[in-house]
């Protein structure tokens, strides 16, 4: 061995030296301050080494080294590290290293055997552990999980992938699993997705004859306003289909969003706001419809009724209910003032004239909200409901005392009964309110009253008898109101039969009952004044000296005539059970088959690309019309056939294929439509998906039920988006981003899309 003096080789070269050898001992080493230590590390090292000291000032300050016991070396380090004399023991003592490094693995197995893990032994992750790659599938699976169950079903927000009580669950469930960044969501994962959604909805737009929109605005609850596009059709099954189209920030302050469904639909400006933003708003309706391609495929457009609908119908309250929701008002307003402001908001809502609706050929594209227009119906009717407002205010004290007290609230669930919670902007469900207190006996009633001290809420027995008038006054309205909003279901085929069942109703109710005779007559005027030109197809009596709301043209569409016809479940019943007399029925029924015929024959004229012109331009109004058209396609083709006609030359003319007989005329098409109504009316089942089921038997219907059953009765699609949207606009997550809240909405509502 080399004296003390000689260089040698060390492990780690030191930056001091360079890397080939190592100090004396007698020379800097000697005037180096330094302390001896009596172990090296924690795992027994100290018995294979001697004068192990470690250097405090000098040039060799930061170092240590030790003396090897088996040959001599003096190896050097820097300090607290010892990984230099355990690889001297590897490279030059390979039996003693084996026996070391057996020794520390057996101590650390007692170790840990002794004594319980911690906590944060159970969550770390076990070193050098390999993780997924990103395009792992199983990497994939837990990200899309945490993205559309967690952020999107459950509403969770997007920051809880940063939070560590989120990431320390995960590693349980996959200690492989890369928690994705936020950063990766947002600006990678999400518009991808959002991306492929669209491209779906583009898909199903292009494959699909025809389509409805819904058209709604919204304002989160920072005061930013958007926008809902829902775009609804029926599929070849049957199977009716909505999606959320568009969702977009909409710029411009509230009064104009108030008004967003009349300048939306409307082709010129209007004096109460410019005509710029009456543009735009138009301009982003027809983006969308561009977007998507489906300029050419909208059936009808619904929207809500009136221009300022949202300070109308903010709070829409039974006479009586005011006290119900006190404690949510924080302004003070008298009800004189209320119908002020209703009465002027509805006169400058129905000041538009028809005229400016947007038109398509002869049919208004644009269609009322059926529930909207209900609804203000029966706003008209409360407005002249003095004679309920005691007996009501009763009810409604009683019920609210049975959702604040809870012995009150355990004696009716004694007898397995409770009392609806009222919305003040659902009249229904205040309603609902007032007949379920009623349907509470007596008895219980009376005694709850009394042990809760609150006897003057008793009700009389005049009470009792005008709450059952008004329950049997309204409770049709309310049933067409929930019907009518029924997700993925047919609803335009109600609103004829409901209006008419209505109508009838209160004429019956008006004549038999004793306290709401006035309020049976106001509705009926409010109905004239709305539903007037549905009332005027159906021959119902109209007073024209009633002043007719913007919708009283609106609802002279024949879709809604049309509509329940296809209905198998209503066909021609709906008349012919109805309160009209005979000769009425009989001429409604037969114009009503004749709206039909005309509409497949129109709708199969549109399909049919080699008919004559005169066939094509032609509009069967009359049987008069349907003759003399069927006269002038004679004579054209007596015409034709006397004039003498050369073959044109072709070559190969012999390999050539009989030409296929040419398309049938139209009074033949009539005929084989004529044949399919007479048919469907004989057909015993009673189900609106007859024509469905029977496509087979009755092609012509079963594309015009296509067509018509694509229209929704209300705006309820797109107020369900807003409701949506605001869980995941929560007041924790109002630092939300319009684009962001945007594209979540979208993917949120369009989920099924994706799976």
């Amino acid at each position: 061995m080399a004296s003390s003096s000689d260089t040698m080789l060390i492990d780690l070269p030191l930056s001091t030296y360079d890397g080939q050898s190592s100090p004396s001992i007698d020379g800097n080493m000697a005037e180096a301050s330094c302390t001896t230590k009596t172990k090296i590390g924690g795992q027994g090292l100290e018995r294979y080494f001697n004068d192990f000291k470690e250097y405090i000032r000098g040039e060799q300050q930061g170092k240590t080294s030790a003396i090897c016991a088996l040959c001599k070396e003096m190896v050097w380090h820097v300090k607290n590290v010892t990984s230099n004399y355990s690889r001297h023991l590897q490279r030059k003592h390979k039996p003693e290293f084996d026996v070391w490094t057996a020794s520390v693995k057996a101590q650390s197995s007692v170790d840990k055997n002794g004594k319980q893990p911690t906590l944060l032994d159970t969550l770390s992750t076990p070193p050098r552990l390999s993780r997924y790659g990103t395009i792992h599938p199983r990497q994939l699976e837990l990200s899309e999980m945490i993205f559309r169950d967690l952020i999107i079903e459950l509403d969770l927000p997007l920051s809880i992938l940063e939070k560590p009580a989120f990431v320390r669950p995960m590693s349980i469930v996959d200690p492989k699993f890369r928690v994705p960044s936020r950063r990766l969501l947002t600006c990678d994962y999400l518009p991808k997705l959002y991306d492929q959604l669209i491209m779906k909805l583009k898909k199903i737009c292009s494959s699909t004859q025809f389509v409805s929109l819904t058209f709604d605005a919204w304002t989160d609850r920072r005061m930013r306003a958007f926008y809902a596009v829902t775009v609804h059709y029926v599929d070849q099954a049957g199977q009716s289909k909505s999606h959320l189209l568009a969702f977009n920030p909409l710029s411009g302050k509230i009064s104009v969003v108030s008004r967003l469904s009349v300048y939306t639909i409307t082709m010129s400006s209007h004096r109460h706001i410019g005509s710029h933003s009456g543009e735009n708003l138009l301009a982003e309706y027809e983006r969308v419809t561009t977007s998507f391609g489906i300029e050419s495929k909208v059936v009808r457009l619904i929207t809500d009724n009136a221009s300022n609908n949202l300070s109308a119908f903010g709070q829409l309250l039974l006479p009586g209910f005011e006290p119900y929701f006190a404690h949510e008002d924080d302004e003070d307003v008298s009800d004189d003032d209320t119908e002020d402001a209703d009465r002027n908001a509805a006169d400058k809502g129905d000041d538009n004239d028809d005229e400016s609706e947007i038109t398509s050929g002869n049919e208004f594209v644009r269609l009322p909200c059926f529930v909207h227009t209900l609804q203000l119906v029966v706003h008209d009717g409360l407005k002249d409901g003095s004679s309920i407002r005691s007996a009501v205010a009763k009810v409604a004290q009683t019920a609210k005392l049975t959702h604040k007290s809870i012995p009150a609230a355990e004696k009716l669930q004694d007898i397995k009964m409770s009392t609806p919670q009222a919305v003040p902007t659902r009249w229904n469900s205040q309603f609902l309110t007032v007949s379920k207190t009623l349907d509470v006996p007596n008895a219980v009633l009376s005694e709850l009253l009394t042990e809760q001290k609150r006897s003057e809420l008793l009700l009389s027995t005049k009470d009792t008898a005008i709450l059952r008038e008004f329950v049997s006054v309204f409770t049709l309205s309310a049933e067409a109101t929930t019907r009518t909003q029924i997700e993925k279901d047919v609803s335009i085929s109600l609103v004829g039969p409901s209006i008419i069942g209505i109508y009838f109703d209160l004429e019956n109710e008006g004549k038999s009952c004793k306290y709401t005779g006035a309020l049976c007559k106001a509705l009926i005027i409010s109905l004239q004044q709305r539903f007037g030109g549905l009332l005027i197809n159906l021959e119902l009596p109209v007073d024209t000296s009633l002043k007719r709301r913007s919708t009283f043209s609106l609802f002279s569409d024949e879709l809604f005539l049309i509509a329940p016809f296809l209905d198998g479940q209503f066909r021609l019943k709906w008349i012919t059970q109805s309160g009209l007399s005979q000769d009425i029925k009989d001429r409604l029924c037969h114009k009503i088959k004749r709206l039909v015929a005309e509409a497949a024959l129109k709708l199969n004229d549109s399909k049919v690309q080699d008919v004559t012109t005169d066939d094509m331009n032609c509009e069967v109004t009359s049987t008069t019309t349907t003759v003399t058209t069927n006269a002038m396609s004679s004579k054209i083709k007596d015409t034709l056939d006397s004039s003498p006609m050369r073959k044109r030359k072709s070559l190969f003319s012999y390999c050539q294929t009989a030409q296929t007989p040419s398309k049938k005329r139209r009074s033949s098409v009539m005929e084989e439509i004529d044949e399919e109504i007479m048919l469907f009316l004989k057909d015993p089942r009673d189900d609106t998906r007859l024509i469905f089921d029977k496509s087979e038997h009755f092609p012509y219907l079963y594309r015009l039920a296509l067509r018509v059953f694509s229209v929704p009765a209300t705006s309820a699609p797109a107020e369900r988006i807003f409701s949506r949207s605001g869980l995941l606009m929560r007041p924790h997550r109002s630092r939300l981003s319009k684009k962001m809240l945007s594209t979540l909405t979208m993917i949120k509502c369009n989920l099924d899309l994706l799976k």
